[in-house]
């Protein structure tokens, strides 16, 4: 099965582009002997903060604070990466906290919407689908095979929530309702791939 579409491609670019504007700053890093757990659990540390702005209605500020945690949350495997520290419970830890980032993200927002009932039940919602896609790829690694189709994988829902929440939390709220159709293609997509893959490799078992 073909997975190198345009929309995959893209992202690799982006990928890139990314690693290449951390470079510097991963460099000094890993000179100094910062090890990379560290910053994986600052970078949550940071996020906590975004949470607890985002639930006191200081949507820009938590949309900054955000994007600052997410910088650690990308520099952490480039420092493990250059300094030799890639380990099995360095990926779980990272794995694991990033969980936990989006239960604080999210319950930060629906901390500030409780008043409002559909919106509040509309960020329910789509945290039932962000931890669907999160689920369906760990499983689905269980087995041998990682899905990275649609449009919300985790880059993509975190820039969503940075970049719409900066408009502060009357345009948000209506962007919870767009969030919540993506992530559920994504959640339809990465089921629809994984049905192909698997189909085609247990006929090839069976042969």
């Amino acid at each position: 099965m073909c997975r190198n579409s345009g929309g995959e491609k893209v992202k690799e670019e982006w990928k890139v582009r990314g690693r290449r504007f951390i470079s510097p700053v991963v460099s000094v890093l890993v000179k100094y002997k910062v090890h990379p757990n560290i910053l994986t659990v600052a970078g949550l540390w940071i996020t906590v903060c975004a949470s607890i702005l985002y639930a006191e209605g200081a949507f820009r500020w938590g949309a900054l604070v955000m994007l600052f945690g997410g910088l650690f949350d990308a520099i952490d495997g480039e420092v493990a990466r250059r300094s030799g520290r890639v380990s099995v419970f360095g990926a779980f830890l990272d794995s694991t906290l990033d969980r936990f980032s989006d239960f604080f993200i999210f319950g930060g927002l629906i901390y500030y919407y409780r008043n409002n009932l559909i919106f509040f039940i509309a960020l329910y919602v789509a945290v039932i689908f962000t931890l669907m896609i999160s689920y369906i790829r760990a499983r689905a690694e269980g087995l041998g095979y990682s899905p990275r189709s649609g449009p919300m994988d985790r880059t993509g829902r975190y820039f969503f929530i940075v970049i719409t929440t900066f408009l502060g939390p009357e345009i948000f709220r209506w962007f919870i309702f767009v969030f919540i159709i993506l992530v559920f293609i994504t959640v339809v997509r990465r089921w629809k791939e994984l049905y192909n893959y698997f189909k085609i490799n247990n006929k090839k078992q069976i042969s």
